[in-house]
């Protein structure tokens, strides 16, 4: 009759083991191991497998092997339930670590039915003594596997200890790399030794060198407070232009006395008039220009504009007075000054026409204040850039107005010229 051997197949964390092969062996007398059945687990990991071999006296003892991640490990060798029809080794958790198995064989004898109260006696004493041994083996098997496990652990730790370390070799290179830079340092050691004991060549080296430091700082202390030749030329061309403005000044002084002391009378205010249309036209123009270049820096365009000026109006009181310096502008009284308003679109205008860049120069705005230059400047040059100069107390009366410029009056101008405007200021 076929022997059924029944086990379920559970990994470590207890997951199920399916289609793992297995193998049962019978130890032999010899010490050695039969294969007596193989088969594979299903998808929930039980196992079932039949042996045809026929047990016959004793039961021996049995090994179970399993076929995990490719490798042959034992599995169990004590069934849950033993008996010549049926091997049951119930759930059977499986790792990769070993499986302590015995090497000796221990036979199960199987009583037999004869006639005869004595051999049934014997028997049976005989059966109680074979499973108090077994159980007695049993016990040390658990005992030696749970040291084996102990080592286990313990040969893995110190496996993993070792690779931690440093290898010899590596310890070897490290001495060759500190004997060469032991010998390396010797050798400068020995030649600082002997550029100390020389002729003290290094030592009046160091010292000239030092003191050639302390003169550079020195000259660089003077030089910083020297003015450089830039400017010296700036100051030399703010001299030029003030003697310039002096000689108009005492030019103007002079005719002023000479007229005074003719008729006795006020000084008249130079202007001229311009007609309102002309100057929409000319404002017209100027918003226009600047509405170009909000195009070309940003891609803007002014559409419409609300224009509020303030003039004073001529005699006719219809044209404009226009005047020719600042110093007349600022005798007229406040209220003779008027407003011009009007709106300006520029949505269905053409294309203004504008002089090229090489026909524009340069205007003189000597005197000017800085609203009346920047007025005067207006749609000429995108680079315009302000600077600022304290006058003398012999010269107090062009404070706030422009007393140099570059470039001078009628230069043409590029599109690339840069325009600087110096403005006065008191003290």
């Amino acid at each position: 009759m076929a022997i059924k051997i029944k086990a379920v197949l559970r990994s470590s964390d207890n997951k199920a083991l399916g289609s793992t092969d297995a193998q049962l062996f019978f130890y032999t007398l010899n010490g050695g191991t039969k294969l007596v059945a193989s088969g594979r687990s299903s998808a929930n990991g039980a196992l079932t497998m039949e042996a045809s071999t026929r047990l016959s006296g004793f039961l021996p003892r049995v090994l179970l092997k399993v076929n995990l991640n490719n490798k042959w490990v034992n599995a169990s060798n004590t069934p849950k339930s033993y008996s010549q029809a049926t091997i049951d080794f119930g759930t059977v958790k499986l790792s990769s670590e070993p499986v302590l198995t015995l090497a000796t064989t221990t036979l199960h004898a199987i009583p037999a039915v004869t006639a005869g109260t004595t051999a049934v006696a014997a028997d049976t004493n005989k059966l109680r003594l074979l499973e108090t041994q077994n159980l007695k083996l049993t016990n040390e098997a658990k005992n030696l596997t749970e040291q084996l496990k102990s080592k286990e652990k313990a040969r893995k730790s110190l496996e993993a200890e070792l690779q931690s370390r440093p290898t010899v070799q590596m310890l070897n290179a490290e001495k060759t790399q500190v004997r060469d830079l032991t010998a390396r340092l010797k050798a400068r050691d020995e030649r600082i030794t002997q550029l100390e004991r020389g002729s003290g060549q290094l030592s009046e080296i160091s010292r000239q060198l030092e003191l050639k430091e302390q003169q550079r700082k020195q000259l660089e202390v003077e030089l910083n407070k020297r003015p450089t030749v830039e400017m010296l030329n700036i100051q030399k061309g703010l001299v030029t232009d003030l003697k310039g403005q002096l000689k108009l000044k005492d030019n103007r002084i002079a005719e002023l006395e000479e007229r005074i002391s003719r008729g006795g009378a006020t000084v008249p205010i130079k202007s001229t008039t311009v007609k309102s249309e002309d100057l929409i036209f000319s404002t017209s123009q100027a918003i226009s220009r600047a509405s170009d270049k909000l195009v070309k820096q940003g891609g803007y365009r002014i559409s419409k504009a609300s224009v509020d000026l303030k003039v004073v109006a001529s005699a006719n009181h219809t044209d404009l007075m226009l005047f020719e310096s600042a110093d007349d502008l600022a005798r007229i009284p406040s209220n003779c000054f008027g407003n011009v308003s009007f709106d300006i679109d520029l949505t269905d205008t053409g294309e203004t026409a504008t002089p090229a860049a090489t026909d524009l120069k340069m205007p003189d705005v000597t005197g000017y204040t800085r609203q009346l230059a920047e007025r005067k400047l207006d749609g000429l040059q995108d680079q315009l850039f302000w600077y600022e100069q304290q006058l003398s107390e012999k010269d107090p009366f062009s404070a706030g107005q422009i007393i140099r410029q570059h470039p001078k009056a009628n230069t043409p101008l590029q599109p690339d010229t840069q325009i600087i405007l110096i403005v006065g200021v008191g003290i």
